[in-house]
């Protein structure tokens, strides 16, 4: 008989029931302990109570922003964490070859061994597990309403997002390490390849090399919109295929400013502002995380699919030669 998997769950949450995962678990109740939650700051610390009794594995169920709560409540311990990705984007499980909603995947990678050490970076002492985004992204998140992503879902960041393109966006100055300076609009931040959903962003990026991998874009917000899906069509951005309004490093860490208020995410949630004078610190976390992955990936997504049809990937194939003939020319 196997031992019942504590599982943390918000059963108010409405992506219990759009996600199905509502009656998946009510054929598989052997399987887990189920713990409600009120809060974020609840269900960080029932985590941190469970990994600290000595559970080998504590399980949350929903999107990036609550794997992040669950993640800080079991940091420097020996407990795993495993993943049923709920949510609305599930950027991390993607990742991590899980899937989005692939509730049979996740719990096999429970029950299974295998565990992947995850790089943890934090935004001024505060946690991410895959992205940081500073500029419109934030402010394009900020505006959603619990009621515009209840009712919208994905398709919310399209409405807010046209309110936030026709705004000025203040300059973000990135300090490095080495005191290097670049400035940009749009600051993204991965800790992996992955952004908004299955595209490919960062194309070299690892979570569990030690760096963040950084798209400084000097652009305003449509042009950033083009620039990003740009780089998704291209499987994500490299030193070969960067226009001249990105700026890609990587680094272990870094101090970001603005010349006015900044918005800035972490997973997909809306986390705060930088006023004038403030800044955010990004620093690398001593102890990795270590999660519960599948022996095999999940197989290829419809948007990856997508991806490699013969129309877009010929369109990739120009845009590549086109940028490798820049590169050539400078």
């Amino acid at each position: 008989m196997t031992t019942p998997i504590p599982l943390l769950i918000n059963p108010k949450a409405g992506s219990l029931f759009r996600s199905g995962l509502k009656a998946w678990l009510d054929t598989h109740r052997a399987d887990f302990r189920l713990i409600s939650t009120r809060s974020a700051e609840d269900l960080t610390e029932k985590a941190r109570e469970l990994a600290e009794s000595g559970e080998p594995i504590v399980a949350a169920a929903g999107g990036d922003g609550t794997l992040m709560c669950a993640a800080q409540g079991i940091i420097d311990t020996r407990a795993a964490l495993g993943i049923l990705p709920c949510g609305t984007m599930n950027v991390f499980s993607r990742e991590l070859g899980i899937g989005s909603r692939r509730f049979d995947t996740a719990l096999a990678a429970m029950r299974g061994d295998v565990r992947q050490e995850v790089d943890i970076f934090t935004v001024n002492g505060t946690p991410f597990l895959q992205l940081a985004g500073f500029g419109p992204d934030a402010s394009i998140i900020r505006r959603i309403t619990p009621r515009m992503k209840k009712h919208l879902g994905a398709a919310s960041h399209v409405v807010t997002g046209m309110q936030v393109a026709v705004e000025h966006h203040p300059i973000i100055t990135v300090t490095l390490p080495d005191g290097e300076q670049v400035c940009g609009t749009q600051v993204i931040l991965g800790n992996g390849k992955r952004y908004g959903g299955e595209g490919h962003l960062f194309a070299n990026a690892r979570y569990n090399d030690g760096l963040l991998d950084a798209a400084i874009i000097q652009l305003e917000s449509t042009g950033i919109l083009f620039e990003v899906i740009s780089y998704m069509l291209m499987k994500g951005a490299t030193d070969r295929n960067t226009t001249d309004f990105t700026q890609l490093r990587q680094f272990p860490s870094c101090t970001i400013t603005a010349e006015a208020t900044l918005d800035y995410q972490l997973d997909g949630d809306y986390a705060g502002t930088i006023l004038p004078g403030e800044s955010a610190v990004i620093e690398r976390m001593p102890h990795p995380l270590r999660i519960c992955v599948p022996a095999t990936p999940e197989p290829v997504t419809h948007f990856g699919r997508l991806l490699a049809h013969p129309v877009l990937e010929t369109m990739r194939k120009q845009i590549e030669r086109m940028k490798e003939a820049v590169h050539q020319l400078d």
